[in-house]
């Protein structure tokens, strides 16, 4: 069938998650806009350590993230869907009913997302009600208790999938200390992002970057399907998400009109981790997530030689102007577009430069 010959091209596979994602979020975003200006409170109001450039920004609407996971998962259904309708798609790679362990080894990285997604709204939601957000405690208890339920439900699946299957489907030894690598890096990936997030169109257009490695990584394995299911599911759901991002960027590129708030930061964050230990990817992450880890540690350094001088010296010091790093840079006179621009170009630097070491061999898969 012509149907068949066209679906036996890998990228007949790519292209609808991601095109499909990226229009409904151009469709969308002008409703969304609207319907959270619409709301009370649901609008970005400035911290203390916000730049006096950025104070113009009061009032403007918050939560699009909900527009980014939104299209992303609406595509991921669609186009799932549509596979499955036309046979492409079924258990052992025939037409059929999927296993149980099939569909969770499907869905339960979306699962991640959305999880993620629905902590940063709360989070969001409460600032937009004035109750000042999550404490810093409490949101990190959440991201653990979610990163910790998905690794668990990951490490259990992989060996009943396998089981199922027959063939062994990604990785079976799921050690201590890669349980505990994996929960740290879900957990800090989701807050560089989170702290990436503080200037127009930055943390979106990163994110398109990261969704194009993924699928880079999935053309890779097509033949050999070497990340198994669980490893697939993620990337192709990071072609949702990035073209989705594409579409946020045409309402959050300077002006912003809307911001992603955590909704879609934690969200993004955390696919970003989880989807590099699904692929085995993880030694991948510095290159691809380089600008936001550059920023989470930015961060980190100046609190810690903050309180270092004020301990050594009665008062406290700072590295940077102002932490995050983009930050610094706007306080040192750059535009934000000049931030934004430079801060793309050095992370898709590292990123090809980690993917020519990735195809050479230099950078082993991880778990």
């Amino acid at each position: 069938m012509l149907i068949m010959r066209v679906l036996s091209n890998p990228f007949a596979i790519l292209l609808p998650f991601w095109v499909l994602a990226w229009v409904l979020m151009l469709l969308t975003g002008n409703a969304l806009i609207r319907w959270l200006k619409g709301l009370k409170g649901m609008k970005w109001s400035p911290r203390e350590d916000t730049p006096d450039s950025h104070l113009q920004k009061a009032g403007t609407p918050s939560m699009g993230g909900l527009g980014i996971i939104g299209s992303a998962f609406l595509s991921w259904i669609a186009v799932f869907t549509l596979l499955y309708s036309l046979n492409y798609l079924g258990s052992n790679g025939q037409s059929g009913n999927f296993r149980a362990g099939e569909w969770l080894a499907l869905n339960l990285f979306l699962a991640c997302v959305v999880a993620h997604c629905a902590l940063g709204f709360v989070d969001d939601l409460s600032k937009a009600q004035r109750r000042g957000g999550l404490s810093s405690k409490a949101k990190l208890v959440g991201q653990i208790v979610l990163a910790g339920a998905f690794l668990v439900a990951v490490r259990e699946s992989f060996q009943a999938l396998s089981l199922q299957l027959g063939r062994e489907e990604g990785f079976l030894y799921f050690s201590p200390l890669v349980f505990g690598v994996a929960l740290l890096l879900i957990i800090g990936t989701s807050n560089a992002v989170n702290l990436t997030d503080g200037i127009d169109g930055l943390a979106a257009g990163l994110s398109v970057q990261v969704a194009l490695v993924f699928g880079v990584l999935f053309l890779e394995t097509w033949q050999t399907s070497e990340i198994g299911l669980f490893g697939s599911s993620a990337a192709l759901f990071w072609l949702c998400l990035g073209g989705a991002c594409l579409g946020f960027l045409a309402f959050n590129k300077n002006p912003a009109k809307v911001f992603m708030g955590d909704t879609g930061s934690l969200a993004l964050g955390a696919a970003l981790g989880a989807g590099a230990i699904l692929t085995r990817s993880v030694f991948l992450l510095p290159f691809i997530g380089f600008m936001f880890y550059i920023e989470m540690f930015s961060v980190i350094t100046q609190v810690l030689y903050f309180k270092y001088t004020k301990k050594k010296f009665g008062e406290g010091r700072r590295i940077f102007r102002r932490a995050p790093l983009h930050h610094h840079f706007e306080l040192g006179g750059w535009s934000e577009w000049r931030v934004v621009g430079t801060f793309w170009a050095v992370n898709a630097a590292t990123t090809i430069l980690g993917l020519i070491l990735w195809k050479m061999g230099k950078l082993p898969p991880f778990p």
